[in-house]
């Protein structure tokens, strides 16, 4: 029955919120009655081919909700029918705030746009807009990246360049690229990559993070094992913990990735929200480009329907790196995209507005010391937030009675076990932030 659950990885509504409302769907369709006992959390895992805490968040909302109830050592059941209180578009309602997703709204990116864009290149390229022989729109579409990745204070030259559809397809090669399967995370970090790494027979190590970054002793522990290929890390507002690694512990990482012969994969798709941009150093920037490879992922912030990331190779990996020499129309549309006035306006509404808001919940929350716990403070699109007094699975009951959705920090790690949840501010308001402090400030 579970072959008809749909879930978008490119839908901004986090998996676990999509998984949980198509239960309810099935539960509310009485395709699931009234003492149906649902799959195991690895069982489902594996039939959706999604991650473990993805099922166990899914899980844990139907509770909160009354669909389900779920009994140590037996499994999950759905209620009896006069027991279920909410119905299946609970978790869509119009009136929830989601707060779960770093994504900014797609109300932002008008059809109009892609309609504009298109009559454009027509205009200009003619059918030459369909074929590319001589691989200069590729070329121009590179430059064109390097110029936008400036503004996350990176320089590098086209050669270093990819422009990646799939990113899971540039993981792949570079799964293959290194003999050492063994790949360093950081303790709290986005899983989406690290399960999809894992499912193709990567080790994950999960290394702990301080308000330095990484902690060194234990990363280097792992080095040694000498089965380590790859350090996947955020140098800067780090997701979800915010933090920003200090220049120490950078030139270390440097350091150990030369000492141990392994890559340090750098993400810094979300670095120029920052409060405090004079700290901005990239690792691949400033110190190192035989070791860094960086990674920006384009669409994850200003074009969430076409799912482009922008890649930097240090220069021994460019001839052993796949890249694409062809232009497909949907490149075309970036190339003009990233040239276009719509998208620097875009872009400055979005970090104004951001600013706005991270600061005004900032101080609110800063206020509330006795209540919560805030880790990180150098801006960004998301808090990282241990209640004092409440835990964080009565937490995130508490927001979903109040129609906000956040993220359980159970999410971004394996090990499932963690005090904090993530507040993501792309789609508040002002109104929704002093709802917010007001929630906090009464009943946590």
């Amino acid at each position: 029955m579970f072959h008809t659950v749909q879930l978008s990885k490119s839908d901004p509504t986090p998996l676990y919120i999509q998984l949980a409302s198509e239960i309810a769907r099935l539960i509310q369709g009485d395709i699931f009655p009234g003492g149906f006992k649902l799959p195991s959390i690895r069982g489902l895992s594996r039939q959706l081919t999604i991650n473990r805490d993805t099922v166990v968040s899914a899980y844990k909302l139907l509770e909160n909700q009354g669909l389900v109830e779920s009994y140590v050592g037996k499994g999950t059941y759905v209620v009896l029918k006069e027991n279920t209180t909410l119905s299946a578009e609970t978790s869509k309602e119009l009136n929830n705030i989601y707060c779960s997703t770093l994504g900014f709204s797609k109300d932002l990116f008008p059809t109009s746009l892609c309609i504009n864009l298109a009559h454009t290149i027509i205009t200009e390229e003619g059918w030459g807009a369909f074929s590319d022989p001589l691989f200069r729109e590729r070329n121009l579409l590179k430059q064109n990246a390097c110029c936008f990745l400036e503004c996350a204070g990176i320089t590098a030259n086209a050669a270093q360049l990819r422009v990646i559809k799939q990113y899971t397809d540039f993981l792949l090669s570079l799964f293959k690229y290194s003999p050492k399967k063994g790949i360093c995370i950081e303790a709290f970090s986005d899983l989406t990559y690290s399960s999809y790494l894992r499912s193709i027979g990567a080790k994950i190590h999960e290394i702990p993070i301080n308000q330095e970054g990484l902690d060194l002793d234990k990363l280097e522990k792992q080095l040694r094992s000498g089965t380590i290929g790859y350090i996947f890390l955020s140098t800067y507002l780090q997701n979800p913990t915010g933090i920003c690694y200090s220049e120490s512990v950078k030139l270390k990482l440097i350091e150990l990735a030369h000492a141990y012969d392994c890559y340090i994969v750098e993400d810094g798709t979300f670095s120029e929200f920052s409060c405090t941009p004079e700290h901005l150093r990239p690792l691949f920037n400033h110190f190192s480009k035989e070791r860094v490879i960086y990674i920006y992922h384009f669409s994850k912030v200003y074009l969430p329907y076409l799912g482009y990331s922008f890649i930097l190779l240090p220069i021994s990996m460019i001839k052993s790196m796949p890249d694409e020499t062809s232009c497909s129309f949907n490149e075309y549309l970036l190339r003009y995209y990233l040239q276009s006035s719509f998208l620097k306006a875009n872009q400055q509404w979005m970090l104004d507005s951001c600013s706005e808001k991270y600061t005004k919940l900032y101080l609110g929350l800063s206020s509330l010391k006795d209540q919560v716990t805030l880790y990180g403070s150098h801006g960004g699109l998301f808090f990282w937030i241990k209640p004092l007094r409440l835990s964080c699975l009565e937490v995130c009951k508490l927001f979903i009675q109040h129609n906000i959705i956040i993220s359980p920090g159970s999410l971004f790690t394996y090990s499932g076990k963690t005090d904090y949840f993530r507040l993501s501010i792309p789609h508040l308001t002002l109104k929704h932030i002093d709802e917010i402090i007001k929630l906090v400030e009464l009943s946590l």
